[in-house]
């Protein structure tokens, strides 16, 4: 069984990608209502969480696919994004990661969620009951949400101070987190 501090470890963890996704895709959205930091955090959160379970319901079964694709789907969807932020700093134009809009962030927080799946098979895998796989599950989700609230706050914040230069830096983070598995 694992303790209060593994659990936020691992919930941190898998939060990390998100909260470095949050704050490169917010750089282009000018100052964010609170409601929109809200929303975009709470769809990162769901889908990291919800990964995560899913993972640990699947099991031993999948782990093998999952664990061979995952890096790769990420990577793609990831690099996308990136690109798509650099051009758009060198271009200078406002067409970013758009994190208001919805389409834009189920991309964004699948790409930072892939890896959850696996996690929570391997979770299955140490034979975890259902009651701390709802613990983790929670925790991740609520882990997640703050740190993407975070991140957007703080990219939000570098993209009207920073602009162009902002764009282009958190378009190659996007790339480097897509890279990083190869690295």
């Amino acid at each position: 069984m694992m303790d209060i501090a593994e659990i936020l470890l691992l919930a941190l963890s898998l939060s990390a990608d998100s909260f470095v996704v949050s704050m490169g895709g917010s750089v282009s959205l000018g100052k964010v209502s609170t409601g929109k930091v809200l929303q975009a955090s709470l769809v990162f959160g769901f889908v990291q969480a919800g990964f995560l379970f899913v993972g640990w319901l699947s099991g031993y079964s999948i782990v093998e696919y999952i664990s061979k694709v995952a890096h790769y789907i990420a990577l793609v969807i990831l690099a996308y994004l990136g690109i798509r932020m650099i051009i758009s700093g060198i271009r200078d134009s406002r067409e970013s990661v758009d994190l208001s809009g919805f389409r834009s962030l189920i991309v964004a927080a699948v790409a930072t969620s892939i890896d959850a799946v696996a996690v929570g098979v391997s979770l299955a895998m140490g034979n975890m009951e259902f009651p701390e796989a709802a613990l983790v599950t929670v925790l991740t989700l609520v882990v997640t949400v703050l740190a993407s609230s975070v991140g957007i706050t703080i990219g939000s914040a570098a993209g009207r101070r920073f602009g162009k230069i902002a764009r282009i830096a958190g378009g190659l983070v996007l790339v480097f987190i897509g890279f990083r598995p190869f690295i």
